[in-house]
């Protein structure tokens, strides 16, 4: 099996934090394109773009830049020279992640056990599993146990 690119979805938790510095590693072994997609569902649309003076391209910046941020904070240097790939999707969060890894040809998506709802499942988190149940895409799921606690 050829990975050549992977996909980390993040919303900035803790397990996402770790699932970069996976990915990462991931990359520099595979030598594989990275993309980070932070997903606002409909809801968050709204309320982040109702205030006066943030347009869409704001909060689109704003968390690209959050995403650049978390990326240099988690990749420990592990891709020097690659830049990763940042998308900002909308829509229900699994069914998206799952849309853009197969429109996008991602050849494996990490992700963490949890995301910033917590323990919404006592095992993993229901994002996570609706992305494992609707692609035939290899899924990696890193547990953070520190994060558990």
């Amino acid at each position: 099996m050829k990975i050549s690119h992977i996909l980390v979805p993040t919303d900035f938790s803790p397990f996402s934090d770790l699932a970069i510095q996976n990915a990462a590693f991931f990359c520099k072994v595979f030598d594989a394109q990275l993309t980070l997609a932070h997903i606002l569902t409909l809801g968050e649309v709204n309320a982040l773009t109702s205030e006066p003076g943030n347009p869409w391209e704001n909060v689109i910046q704003a968390i690209q830049n959050d995403m650049q941020q978390e990326y240099n904070k988690n990749s420990s240097g592990c891709q020097l020279g690659k830049k990763p790939i940042l998308e900002v999707l909308v829509g229900e969060p699994a069914e998206e992640i799952v849309k853009f890894a197969e429109e996008s040809q991602v050849d494996m998506i990490i992700m963490g056990t949890h995301g910033r709802t917590g323990l919404a499942s006592i095992f993993l988190g229901s994002v996570t599993v609706d992305v494992i149940k609707r692609t035939c895409i290899p899924v990696t799921v890193i547990k953070c146990l520190s994060a558990l606690h």
